[in-house]
């Protein structure tokens, strides 16, 4: 299958660093406006939203197996360089991961896959 950007806007936190360092890898300069990724906010529930117009090609590739600068340097792993059935099988696994640990209200396990203990409320 073939690889593109998907995002998992629930946890975006609107930090725009993926507009940041796209701009730089394709115009050499930290210019948000020279962005191909554009972060919105939707109004109605007040998550972030990155809205895409590539399809992952970057000039400058970042990471392993050319993956482009904006999903290695999203600190929540809200950007994922994959195939389908991959970011599927991501989203079946944030779910799952998130009724055992609150921490992937924030981060994607994928991104920092540190082994977190299990949540006890009693604590």
């Amino acid at each position: 299958m073939e690889k593109r950007l998907f995002v998992f806007d629930e946890i975006c936190s609107g930090c725009r660093g993926c507009e940041i360092w796209c701009s730089f890898a394709n115009k050499k300069e930290f210019s948000p406006s020279d962005s191909r990724i554009k972060i919105v906010k939707d109004p109605t529930n007040g998550h972030y939203m990155p809205i895409i117009s590539c399809s992952g090609e970057c000039p400058h590739p970042y990471g392993k197996e050319g993956c482009p600068i904006c999903v290695e340097m999203c600190p929540t792993g809200a950007l994922v360089y994959t195939d389908g059935r991959d970011a599927y099988e991501k989203r079946l696994d944030l779910h799952a991961k998130r009724s055992v640990q609150p921490a992937f209200r924030l981060v994607a396990p994928w991104k920092w896959p540190y082994p977190w203990r299990e949540w006890n409320e009693g604590r």
